[in-house]
């Protein structure tokens, strides 16, 4: 694994939900891990079972391992990366190993307002 093409920060974001005092449910997005990654856009040859959701917007992220990461699933987690965000569709221990970790995923396309950013 080359530590130096390492070089895009991501965020790992976990979904919260709470219940406040009088048993509303409110969710919300959290910061969970942030580090460095080799980003790049899936080719024709990932392992993804839906062939249609490979496009410009669908990229693989390639994190170095570390034990916090081992709770990653899809469908608690979405990464943060260059001000948009992106759903994880695969979590890939390459190879069981435990040295690195691959997560496939597609740009969210909002409308409105950018929850993150504030922009339009």
């Amino acid at each position: 694994m080359d530590i130096g093409s390492m070089r895009q920060r991501i965020i790992l974001q976990k979904h919260i939900l709470h219940t406040d005092e009088i048993g509303n449910h409110q969710s919300h997005w959290e910061k969970f891990y942030s580090c460095f990654a080799y980003v790049n856009l899936a080719s024709g040859k990932e392992n993804v079972t839906d062939i249609e959701t490979l496009s410009e917007d669908t990229l693989v992220f390639i994190l170095r391992w570390c034990e916090k990461l081992r709770e990653i699933n899809k469908k608690q987690y979405r990464i943060l990366f260059d001000n948009e965000v992106y759903n994880i569709i695969c979590v890939d221990d390459v190879q069981f190993t435990h040295k690195k970790l691959k997560l496939t995923a597609v740009r969210e396309i909002r409308g409105g307002k950018n929850e993150q950013t504030g922009d339009i």
